[in-house]
């Protein structure tokens, strides 16, 4: 029996993201941590160009989000700039996890800032969650936390096209515990079991979720689009702190801004507190979009709402 037409060809598209995902592993074993983000960058820019589709369709959503036309020169360059920063972000975690980069090296590539909102965070005893989002390399901001002797724990998503324990094992490398967000309710308990030992909580929501029924709706970035309860709930069961962790740099190098706690409405419901950490983290994204990932995973699948436009989307 021949085998459907649209799983066949899922099936080669994975097959072709882990060819590449080889090829530039290779390449970056020859590169080296230092040239990494440029390697990336050339590989951002090729995409860039290459896949004009949805570089097409993303030019539009995102002009309609800033209240641009699509042919404005600066909506083409921020896009641009985003998969050239972006891509390089990848290419650096690979490197970083391809083998262990001491930390005179890894300092030299990333500053952080607002540590006293951490700490202060921390003294209450109860853990802390960093809420980031997918601009540039922030698990950088991560190994640095472990190396200055701060005991993290990140969430993660295991990638089709990576090898298996990829992840896991690069960031033990960096005595990092790892938390694969795709098993779910064990990925849950981890995460709540970390904060109850006094532990950061690293993790995002900006990709939302896979499967509708598996997230609640909100409005993200000017798409409907379903997100994850589970880090909204994660701060009312373990009553941990929230701090949002905003990539306000890329040059000359990753630059980082841990925020203070986000405030929650007391008695407000589960879908009331998501939509603030939404809130903070667009709010982080539109203060700098150029160095956010729109071309990754799954806001870019998402129609725009028919209500955005530039007079009322989000600044």
């Amino acid at each position: 029996m021949t085998e459907p037409r649209p799983r066949l060809a899922l099936r080669v598209k994975r097959a072709r993201r882990r060819w590449m995902f080889r090829v530039i592993r290779q390449l970056l074993r020859l590169a080296g941590f230092e040239r990494a983000r440029s390697l990336g960058a050339v590989l951002g820019e090729l995409q860039f160009h290459l896949m004009w589709r949805s570089r097409r369709r993303l030019q539009n959503d995102l002009a309609v989000l800033l209240g641009r036309s699509p042919n404005e020169s600066a909506v083409r360059a921020c896009l641009r700039r985003s998969y050239r920063l972006n891509n390089g972000a990848v290419s650096e975690i690979m490197a970083m996890f391809e083998r262990p980069i001491d930390e005179a090296r890894l300092a030299a590539h990333c500053e952080v800032g607002g540590l006293e909102h951490l700490q202060a965070a921390m003294a209450g005893g109860r853990g802390a969650i960093l809420l980031a989002s997918h601009s540039g390399n922030g698990l950088l901001l991560t190994v640095r936390l472990a190396n200055a002797g701060w005991p993290v724990s990140v969430v993660y998503r295991e990638a089709i096209m990576m090898s298996a324990g990829f992840f896991h094992e690069g960031l033990e490398r960096y005595g990092i515990q790892g938390i694969l967000a795709n098993t779910g309710i064990k990925a849950y308990g981890q995460m709540l079991a970390a904060l109850r030992q006094g532990r950061i909580v690293f993790l995002m929501l900006d990709q939302g979720v896979k499967k509708a029924e598996d997230g609640t709706v909100q409005r993200f970035l000017g798409k409907d689009m379903p997100m994850p309860a589970g880090p909204a709930q994660l701060a009312r069961h373990a009553r941990a702190p929230v701090l949002p962790v905003a990539t306000t740099a890329a040059s000359p190098r990753w630059r980082f801004e841990i925020g203070t706690p986000i405030e929650f409405e007391a008695g407000a419901a589960l879908e009331d507190d998501l939509a603030r950490l939404v809130a903070a983290t667009e709010s982080m994204v539109l203060e700098h979009p150029e160095l956010w990932s729109w071309h990754q995973r799954r806001w870019r699948k998402f129609p725009l709402a028919t209500s955005v436009s530039g007079a009322d989307s989000p600044r």
